[in-house]
């Protein structure tokens, strides 16, 4: 993605949204595994449909697990699988290895960066943190999109190149690009346009998902 891509994108952006912002969203309050479970159950799935549902469900029914130790317990009292089959109304074996890993680093990520509290470690882990390191992660079923929502659910400034912003990027420049294109292409028409990445990310989806 060339320099010119991403004035193209800034163009679109400031056409489409005449009123910009240089604050994030606000971050979700909620605690570190159910962010966790939010950003794994969201991979290649309708959020409003799949996700918030059952994430609502689990907070309700376990107010006890609060830390990544406790989940990443509740998912080997049995198996990963019975746990996402019981607890979370999913079927699939392969998601319930991606969240067990997921769930994995973020326990190492947070004992990286020590705080108050495991929330504070882990937005200190997700500010800290660059794009590329999700090569570093090793979850199967893991990529780029989904590092980068787990950034963003602990407070980072950055966008997620999900297939919402990869549409939204190909149509400002008229290509194809890549996960890694679209990423640069949000983060640099944010920094030339002197707003927020997480914002832009927001708004991308709203208008991609409400309309």
């Amino acid at each position: 993605m060339r320099e010119h891509e991403a004035r193209q994108l800034l163009d679109l952006v400031q056409k489409e949204f005449p009123e910009t912002s240089t604050a994030p969203p606000a971050i979700w309050d909620g605690d570190p595994p159910l962010k966790i479970i939010d950003c794994v159950l969201s991979l290649n799935r309708h959020y409003e449909r799949v996700v918030v549902p059952r994430v609502a469900a689990f907070a309700a029914k376990y107010p006890d697990i609060k830390t990544c130790g406790s989940l990443r317990d509740a998912m080997l009292a049995a198996t990963p699988e019975a746990c996402l089959r019981t607890h979370l109304d999913t079927r699939d074996p392969r998601r319930a290895a991606t969240l067990l890993g997921v769930v994995e680093f973020a326990i190492d990520a947070a004992q990286a960066f020590p705080a108050e509290s495991e929330e504070a470690s882990l937005r200190a882990w997700a500010a800290d943190a660059r794009p590329g390191d999700y090569l570093a992660v090793g979850v199967r079923g893991f990529g780029l999109a989904g590092f980068q929502y787990l950034r963003m659910l602990f407070g980072a400034n950055t966008a997620k190149p999900d297939r919402h912003i990869i549409d939204y990027v190909s149509r400002a420049t008229g290509g194809e690009p890549s996960d890694v294109e679209a990423l640069y292409a949000m983060e640099r028409a944010a920094q030339l346009g002197g707003f927020s990445a997480a914002w832009l990310d927001h708004e991308i989806w709203k208008r991609a998902t409400h309309n």
